[in-house]
This record gives structure tokens, sequence and C-alpha cells, in this order.
């Protein structure tokens, strides 16, 4: 072949190239806006932190895509969620990755009703942390000493703290419903609960703060006693479940927590959405989510958690992303 056809054809050659590389950025660029559309977002009960963050979360997506209008839905919280999505009740849900791992393989208390296979994850955002707490005057220190017949609250039906609350209390040795009696009951109803002694303790897997947290310690104050798991038996629970990771509840987020208060754990918090949800949306909704970080933060104080550093984890390696999300990740350079 000779020089100068040679190099006609690699200037055809890199041309080409060109020409489909900007094909590429253009389709990327240009992901056509979501049609007009109705949707639900799962979140918690009214007193947990779910619920308005879910509610931020909507106005800011429905202020940049009018098209969106999302609904931040009452719910008794991760579980109930995820089943919602199973049934296509709603189109997008707050869930942590912990119990979307156990429910995409249909394991723990997604046993029973089978792997749900139809949601898809979006991004990634806040810890949420075990909270245990009573008062003083229950004479409650450690979790062992719920035995006895003490009632805990462990949320709301459905709620992960009916779950991870069993799974924990158990591994020190009490037995539910033998040696310690559960009550479902909302978080927002937690403080009155044990103020009015229908409860022993109450537990809360939530972000820090939590207001029904921070409820029953503006009132109570130093009387709040929290109870984290024994270090030993955490660690071992920790081995077996690598989307758990070790917390503190920090100094100062409670009045009378003067000091942060080491021993718990926490998972991520993500949101997930039903699989049959455009790729549009599912893009519109992660775009408007990481570029209008100071909107979020403005609407609900965990919205500052839910940035471009933090958007694959807890989703990565636990649920498939969707391909709008993840059409918008990889072109950021996120994925």
């Amino acid at each position: 072949m000779s020089l100068s056809k040679f190099m006609k054809g690699a200037t055809v050659l890199a041309l080409g190239a060109a020409v489909s590389w900007m094909a590429v950025g253009t389709a990327s660029a240009e992901m056509p806006a979501p049609k007009k559309q109705f949707m639900s977002l799962a979140t918690s009960s009214v007193g947990g932190s779910w619920f308005p963050l879910g509610g931020a979360m909507a106005s800011v997506v429905s202020k940049h895509y009018p098209n969106l209008n999302i609904t931040a839905e009452v719910t008794g919280g991760t579980n109930d969620n995820l089943k919602l999505v199973m049934n296509k009740k709603v189109e997008l849900a707050l869930s942590t990755n912990s119990q979307a791992y156990l429910a995409y393989k249909g394991e723990g208390a997604f046993a029973k009703s089978g792997k749900i296979t139809n949601m898809r994850g979006l991004l990634g955002g806040h810890m949420i942390k075990w909270q245990l707490y009573t008062l003083k005057a229950n004479g409650i220190t450690k979790i062992t000493d719920l035995k006895g017949g003490k009632r805990v609250s462990l949320g709301a039906s459905g709620s992960i703290g009916n779950s991870i609350g069993k799974l924990v209390i158990e591994a020190h040795g009490p037995k539910m419903n033998t040696d310690w009696k559960p009550e479902y009951i909302g978080h927002g109803d937690g403080p009155g609960a044990l103020r009015d002694g229908r409860v022993d303790a109450v537990l809360i897997i939530s972000s820090t703060p939590t207001s029904a947290v921070t409820d029953i310690t503006s009132v109570k104050g130093s009387d709040v006693v929290f109870i984290m798991p024994d270090a030993a038996i955490l660690d071992g629970l920790i081995k077996d479940r690598p989307y758990w990771s070790k917390a503190e509840i920090p100094g100062g987020v409670y009045k009378a927590v003067d000091k942060a208060i080491p021993g718990s754990f926490g998972v991520s918090t993500i949101m997930v959405a039903l699989d049959t949800i455009s790729d549009a949306a599912a893009y519109a909704f992660v775009k408007a989510i990481l570029e209008n970080p100071d909107q979020l933060s403005a609407a609900n104080k965990l919205g500052k958690a839910w940035h471009k550093g933090v958007a694959t984890r807890g989703v990565k390696g636990v649920v498939p992303f969707h391909p709008g999300a993840e059409a918008y990740l990889k072109e950021k350079g996120l994925f």
C-alpha cells in the first residue's frame, strides 16, 4: 500500500472515530426529558427521618423536572417499601442496602415473600444507625437487661428495626416473646410510649439526629440512656454481614449527649426504583439530586449526605443499577 493511500485510510478512520465519539457524547448529553407522570416515593413513618427527606427529594426533582410529579408516601419503613416496589404500588423507595441485598436474594425477612427482582438502584446516600434508648428509671443499661418480659418497640411494622432488632437482641441471649416482648410503634410515637410506661425501651435505626430521639432528649435530657450491642457480639455479626459498618452517635447531636457514644453500627440508605420506570425518569431523578446539593440540603439536613462522593455506595454489588441512573453516573465518571 502506498504512503498516500495509507494516510488517506488513516484519516478516514480517525474521522470515523471522531464522529462515533461525538455521537456517543451527544446521546449521553441529550437524554430526553421524562414524560409527564405521577410517581410515589415510599419513605417511613412520620417520626422517622426518611419521610421529610423523601419530601425534600420530591420537591427538588419536581422543581427541575416539572413533568415528574413525585409524592412522598408515609409507610412502615424499608421492608414495607421494598414489598411495595415488588407489588408495583410505588415507583420509588428509600431502603437500606442491607435489606435491599436480602430482598434481591429472597433471604431473611423476604424468604417467604420471595426474591424482589423488579427493583433497580438509583443512588446511595447517608448512613442510618442503631439507636436503642430507654430511661434511667427503667434500670436497663445493656441488652441482656431486657430479660424478664421487658417491652421493646421495634418501630412500625415493616420497618428495618423489626428484623435487625430481633437479630441483635437475640444474639445477646434474650429470646423474643419468651424473654422480652416486641411492640410495633411508629417512631414518632415511640418517645411518648416510653414516657408513659407502655414500653421499656425503643429502637430506632435512623440518621443522627433523628426527630424522635431529639424529642425525648429535649424533655428528659441526661435521663435518656442509649444501649449499645456488646462489642464482641457486634464484631461477629458484622463479620457475616459486610453491608454493616461500625458507627457512633456523635456528640452534640442530642441534648445532654456532649461526647460521642461509640459502639453503634449502621447501614447505607439507598434509593431504589421500580424497574419499569423509564430511563429518562431515572436519569432525571439522579441528575436533579446530585447537581443541586445546596437546594436539597436547604430543604432537609440529611441532603448534604447525598452527594457525588457516595453516589454508588450501598448500591454497587447489592442490586443492579437502573440503566438510566447508570447512564448519568457513567457520564459523570462516578460509576
